[in-house]
């Protein structure tokens, strides 16, 4: 099953998609607690950075562009500070043609959260959800008539703000139908009548209970609820998410199948549902089965419930999942290395880097790696593009390839992230991820980028590596058939 997967994440970026939903700004306060308030028995925390976020139906639609996909993000928000916040940072994404109504005294969904040592110690929320005026919602409708005839699927994200009245969401479903595109929605409340004709509806375990009525213990009674919510809706399938139990999809005709989730640490839900959502819709829209539209899905989720906040996955990182091999799936681009580590930097995890050839692995390079783990929570290595090891070794170097390299250094365990850059050094590369803590082994009599490091707050460590061969050292005990011990360093 993994070429068809593959095949269809190709045709990712050819999808034009509209997104309408409820948008949310999201606002992190990061810092630390250490004491207790004088006050009251609450903690004292001592904010250190903040962060604001597209979230809600926003998050689809940039999990979208972030895919390749062209996306068209229709929605709502007030004329307040927030609301103006959300428009810039949405307009700042280059895949994304935001169609943002603005209502005067409507108040823009903000939600704060308060993050320490890694957790969240509190979120506040402020909202008001209320339905837009009739004026508006006829511009709204306005805007969905211009835009549907152009677009190849719709997605419906609920956040139950208020923007998705039952009446505009006939309207919206019955547009789609008239220009032959499917409707995914992800749903809100427990009555989903107001969703008939969505071709395919994703709740999850307890939205299904809550909407159908049927507590959720079995097989049996799952599938007596989709089959509830199927009479419902009326669309061609139901999928209910179930978090660690994976997703079971439901179609109107046909046997029900369930897709195990693949294991992994959770750290934080937090748009989970979105980038599943985006994903679905995304592979239905490129023409998969549900069956393989949600295993597409349940793979990206899994590879944002590893990360911190709302996160956006890569067509990329999907289809190194869909391969499977450990080493492979480690290996990111610079871009997706950057959004993971806002993603990092935002529950307090210190990331470590380490940056050079590894052109065949040898004792040296294992030592520094162990070492190097043990100083953060995360371990980013970066390699040497083949062009730029060769510029710096000369022939015959490097013996293995970059995508051999890779995926051997991907396989340790104790390495999170495998990156590559193409220039001599990493200076551009650790300018974009500042990471807390550089390393490079103690013989190296300069540390190139240390400054760059030094300037954002960062360490630089130089670890003893102690005896053994070094690369050196392996290629020319193998050319000349020798068997002696050496003892050079890396």
């Amino acid at each position: 099953m993994t070429q068809p997967l593959i095949d269809l994440l190709a045709k990712f970026p050819q999808q034009r998609v509209l997104v309408v939903g409820d948008a949310i700004l999201d606002h992190y306060v990061v810092g630390s607690v250490s004491r207790t308030s004088p006050e009251a028995p609450v903690p004292v925390l001592n904010a250190e950075r903040e962060e604001w976020l597209a979230g809600g139906a926003a998050n689809v639609a940039r999990n979208l562009a972030f895919q390749s996909a062209e996306t068209i993000f229709v929605s709502l928000c007030g004329e307040d500070d927030p609301g103006q916040q959300l428009i810039e940072i949405v307009r700042a994404e280059s895949r994304i043609r935001l169609e943002m109504e603005r209502e005067p005294g409507r108040l823009t969904p903000l939600k704060t959260r308060f993050v320490a040592q890694g957790q969240q110690v509190l979120r506040v929320d402020r909202e008001k959800s209320t339905p837009p005026s009739p004026a508006v919602e006829k511009r709204l409708l306005a805007r969905l008539r211009k835009i549907m005839p152009s677009v190849d699927g719709v997605v419906v994200s609920d956040y139950a703000k208020g923007l998705l009245t039952p009446s505009l969401l006939a309207e919206i479903i019955g547009l789609a139908h008239e220009h032959n595109v499917e409707v995914v929605v992800d749903p809100k409340g427990t009555d989903y009548r107001r969703y008939r004709g969505a071709d395919l509806i994703t709740p999850n375990r307890k939205e299904a209970q809550d909407a159908s009525g049927i507590e959720i213990t079995s097989e049996e009674s799952r599938v007596a609820a989709a089959r509830t919510i199927q009479k419902q809706v009326g669309g061609k399938a139901v999928c209910v998410t179930m978090g660690s139990g994976g997703v079971a999809i439901h179609p109107r005709r046909g046997a029900p199948s369930h897709i195990s989730a693949r294991a992994r640490e959770v750290y934080d839900v937090t748009g989970a549902g979105d980038t599943f959502i985006a994903v679905v819709a995304l592979a239905r829209f490129a023409g998969a089965s549900f069956a393989q539209a949600a295993e597409l899905g349940n793979l990206a989720a899994g590879i944002v419930v590893g990360r911190s906040g709302v996160a956006a996955v890569s067509i990329d990182e999907i289809r190194r999942e869909v391969e499977g091999a450990e080493g492979v799936r480690k290996w990111v681009g610079i871009d997706e290395l950057q959004a993971i580590r806002r993603s990092l930097a935002r529950s307090g995890r210190r990331v470590v880097l380490t940056n050079g050839c590894f052109d065949i692995l040898n004792v040296h390079h294992i030592r520094l790696l162990s070492e190097a783990r043990a100083l953060g929570d995360v371990l980013v290595v970066a390699l040497n593009s083949d062009a730029s090891v060769r510029r710096l070794k000369g022939e015959p170097r490097p013996v293995l390839t970059v995508s051999e390299r890779a995926e051997l250094i991907g396989s340790l365990p104790y390495v999170d992230y495998v990156t590559v850059f193409e220039e001599d050094t990493p200076h551009a590369l650790l300018e974009r991820l500042r990471p807390d803590i550089l390393v490079k082994g103690a013989n190296a009599e300069e540390v190139v980028g240390r400054e760059i490091v030094e300037k954002h707050g960062g360490e630089v460590r130089q670890l003893e590596t102690g005896f053994g061969p070094s690369t050196d050292d392996v290629i020319r005990r193998a050319a000349e058939g020798m068997s002696r011990p050496a003892t050079g360093k890396v």
